[in-house]
């Protein structure tokens, strides 16, 4: 969208708000075209690009999903995988070869059809930027094309996370990628642009202001008269904005809530409170690499500080019985936090580590708008401060924190590190490795894609990992997991802060929310508003 027309469309904005708080009407005459079915949300994380490839995945896939499409994706019940841009899959005995069987008749928003083509080429891009879905497909050798309708994928050897992580590789059109293509792969163009066979196209995107989505209008499931044809994604930080804002019907979803709002968010006739403990955990970071955490016992230190009653009290959430969504080890599976509340071990450890009067500075990182992170960083610094341990903070939106973690792990320097990092963590996928790889493997950096923020390593910990990817044997899988999760959180790479209690508020007519376990993700082609 260029400058005149994002200058008209605020104008537009600006009369239409004026002439609302007048009381008047913007009717027309009987024959005008009726209004769209305008959903406007409220949400607070962030987006660096709108390319599908090119982008973090834990904010891109949020949003991302909404314009573009995979081949599969987790069901509703957020355990088995449904179909999508595939409508059946078969896999070789050996765990090696996976034959898709595609979707006919989709198109993609630029009406250019959908086909083995274009999902090769996906990955073929996917795989040479390396990443958003990168680490998901890195298994892959080799992508046969037999007809329009299959593909065929061939992996060096089994990979347990391979088939439920192609729900991110989401595919584009080839010929956007063609023509868009300045010597870049079309990185720049897809920036602000959109060119898949989702639901939505985006219209238009002031980066950390407002998303505008509208309508694809060849769209493959069709437009049901009450589906949302726009969606308005608001960038709004602070919670109590966003409470206003829905209380006054400016938002018909907020993503952003906090516990003590719940209550008159409850008694508002007006308003639907949804409330769920999810899959998603809450973690801290801690710099394995740079500074006094690089010492294993300052990081035993600090996780000894860790208040969970006053985090759970202030926020709502609940201890996490390791670093982890625990269920994924299996319902006998259980482990005693090995850092239970304890001031005196704290200081112990810190003077074992040359360390007994404090006298240093941590660095903890944060998300602008995230309340819990907020929660998070004042209880530590409490506690740290009592053993004279200073603690500066540093809040910046998602898409700067992951940069900056990014970039220090290129070179390191002790001066620049961030020796504490709040990160939340929904389940991607229905398995223990998609926390266990992804958060700590020493493949899975933020250069790559991955989530270890921690700059965590250590080979056996990556041999194990690695073993229970590769082995068809669940319960040997299974056994390896619950190895792994032990070894990470014993380390510890992380302070465990807790298992997060999701809360969202919708407008009473807006309908048809899918909870998929986590508080940012959602399908609005599937929501609708009552009439």
């Amino acid at each position: 969208m260029t400058r005149t027309t994002i200058v008209r469309y605020r104008a537009r904005t600006i009369v239409a708000l004026a002439l609302a708080g007048l009381g008047l009407g913007l009717a027309g005459p009987a024959t005008a075209q009726q209004p769209e079915n305008v959903l406007n949300v409220g949400k607070y994380a962030q987006l660096s690009t709108y390319d599908p490839h090119a982008g973090p995945l834990d904010t891109l896939w949020w949003t991302g999903n909404n314009f573009y499409e995979s081949l599969l994706d987790l069901g509703d019940d957020i355990a088995s995988l449904r179909p999508v841009l595939a409508t059946s899959w078969t896999v070789s005995k050996d765990g090696k070869t996976y034959i898709f069987k595609l979707r006919e008749g989709v198109k993609f928003s630029d009406g250019t059809a959908f086909d083995s083509a274009a999902v090769k080429l996906s990955v073929e891009r996917a795989q040479s930027l390396k990443k958003a879905a990168y680490l998901w497909i890195r298994a892959l050798s080799r992508v046969e094309t037999p007809s329009p309708s299959t593909v065929v994928f061939h992996l060096e050897q089994p990979n347990s996370m391979f088939l439920p992580g192609l729900r991110f590789l989401l595919i584009v059109s080839p010929k956007a990628l063609k023509e868009q293509d300045k010597g870049d792969q079309a990185q720049g163009w897809l920036r602000e642009h959109t060119a898949g066979t989702g639901a939505y196209v985006l219209e238009q995107w002031q980066p950390n202001i407002i998303s505008v989505a509208k309508k694809n209008p060849v769209y493959w499931r069709g437009w049901p008269a009450n589906k949302f044809t726009t969606v308005n994604l608001r960038h709004v930080y602070e919670p109590e904005t966003q409470r206003l804002m829905i209380e006054k019907g400016e938002l018909d979803w907020a993503e952003n809530v906090t516990k003590d709002s719940l209550p008159a968010l409850k008694r508002n006739p007006n308003l639907t409170v949804y409330e769920r403990l999810g899959t998603s955990i809450m973690v801290t970071y801690l710099n394995t690499q740079g500074g006094p955490t690089k010492d294993r016992r300052v990081r035993q230190a600090v996780h000894h500080l860790w208040n969970q009653e006053a985090f759970n009290a202030i926020t709502g959430h609940s201890a996490s019985p390791g670093p982890l969504f625990t269920p994924l080890l299996g319902k006998d599976w259980k482990m005693d936090t090995p850092y239970p509340y304890d001031a005196a071990r704290a200081k112990k450890l810190l003077a074992d580590a040359g360390y007994a009067s404090g006298g240093f500075t941590l660095r903890f990182q944060s998300q602008k708008g995230d309340v819990d992170k907020r929660a998070i960083f004042e209880l530590m610094q409490a506690e740290l401060n009592k053993l004279n341990i200073k603690v500066e903070f540093f809040e910046d939106t998602w898409p700067a924190l992951v940069q900056k973690a990014t970039d220090w792990g290129r070179d390191r320097n002790p001066d620049t590190a961030i020796h504490l990092f709040s990160y939340f963590r929904p389940m991607f996928i229905p398995t223990a490795l998609d926390f266990l790889f992804n958060m700590f493997h020493s493949e899975a950096t933020p250069q790559k894609g991955g989530r270890n923020f921690t700059y965590y390593a250590s080979a056996d910990y990556d041999r194990i990992v690695n073993e229970a990817m590769a082995t068809p044997d669940r319960e040997r899988e299974t056994a390896l997991d619950r190895q792994a999760a032990e070894m990470v959180w014993k380390d510890p790479a992380v302070v465990v802060n807790g298992r997060i209690a999701d809360k969202f508020v919708a407008r009473k007519d807006v309908k048809g929310f899918v909870y998929l376990g986590d508080r940012i993700s959602f399908r609005y082609y599937d929501m609708y508003r009552e009439r």
